[in-house]
């Protein structure tokens, strides 16, 4: 698990390292964002906690062109309906590649990517894959994004699909 975790990292910097130059080289600004996150996956499965987590997700996205930035994200989320002695922390890193759809007033877009549930405080996890949905609403010198992000986890034993659930803001 933890040469997992070094590979997943190690693509994830790799990937938001190498459009740097070009996007420098074109004068472009990477954009952060932070936000929420809920997430849950279905019930009775031996991948990650049950039940729905609420946490705090930060991404940094790095524009290739107008409509194509590569992203790397990283969710901390903690299980906690089985109160606060029974919580249970999930990490979450994702590399994503964002695509904008042309739009009048709004940005939508679509991202897909990999990347990893982490249990901080028992086993399971795995490596994953997303592809997600979002909206983003300009305003003056920031933006408000809503997205929904499914991702399909794939454990020891079984694969367990995950949706999430996010907004936040883009500076």
């Amino acid at each position: 698990m933890r040469v997992l975790l070094l590979v997943l990292f190690g693509i994830a910097g790799l990937t938001a390292l190498a459009p740097a130059s070009h996007a420098q080289r074109y004068d472009v600004e990477p954009r952060f964002g932070a936000g929420f996150d809920v997430a849950t996956a279905i019930l009775d499965q031996n991948v990650i906690p049950n039940g729905p987590s609420l946490g705090i997700r930060g991404r940094v996205a790095l524009p290739v062109n107008a409509d194509v930035s590569v992203a790397a994200s990283l969710g901390i989320g903690a299980h906690l309906f089985e109160g606060a002695d029974e919580a249970r922390y999930v990490m979450n890193p994702q590399a994503s590649v964002i695509v904008t759809l042309p739009s009048r007033r709004s940005a939508r877009y679509v991202l897909g990517g990999f990347g990893g549930f982490i249990p901080l405080s028992d086993g399971g996890g795995g490596p994953s894959i997303h592809a997600g949905y979002g909206w983003a609403i300009p305003l003056t010198e920031t933006s408000l994004f809503v997205e929904i992000n499914p991702s399909l986890v794939v454990g020891e034993r079984e694969a367990v699909p995950v949706i999430g659930l996010r907004s936040g803001v883009i500076f």
